[in-house]
């Protein structure tokens, strides 16, 4: 019995991967389109503030995952504009990941029922 029970939540799983590539396949446009925006804001962060593509990169993931360590803070009005745009866009794109993850895991409880 724990032998099918271990295989069950497997199956389930890998439905939910199944669900969960799925659907964010359907909005690839808009996923892509955000990333856009987080590599231009970066790009125009680094021009304002004088930093290298790199750390600006690092502090527009950072800002849109809503990490935020700090370590990197934009000085000009330009750089704090951008860091805005980039926490809207990490909402965004948070919020996107949260919506297809509970459509996915209801698709794939909803198989698992049926069986």
């Amino acid at each position: 019995m724990k032998h099918k029970k271990k295989a069950h939540y497997r199956t389930t799983f890998f439905d939910f991967n199944r669900y969960f590539f799925k659907y964010l396949w359907y909005i690839n446009h808009v996923i892509i389109s955000l990333l856009v925006v987080l590599l231009l804001c970066a790009y125009l962060i680094s021009r304002a503030e004088g930093m290298s593509f790199g750390d600006s990169l690092y502090f527009s993931f950072i800002t849109a995952f809503t990490i935020g360590f700090g370590d990197i803070t934009p000085h000009t009005t330009i750089g704090k504009f951008m860091s805005i745009i980039v926490g809207l866009a990490g909402i965004i794109f948070t919020g996107i990941i949260v919506a297809i993850s509970v459509r996915a895991l209801a698709s794939a409880l909803k198989d698992e029922h049926e069986e």
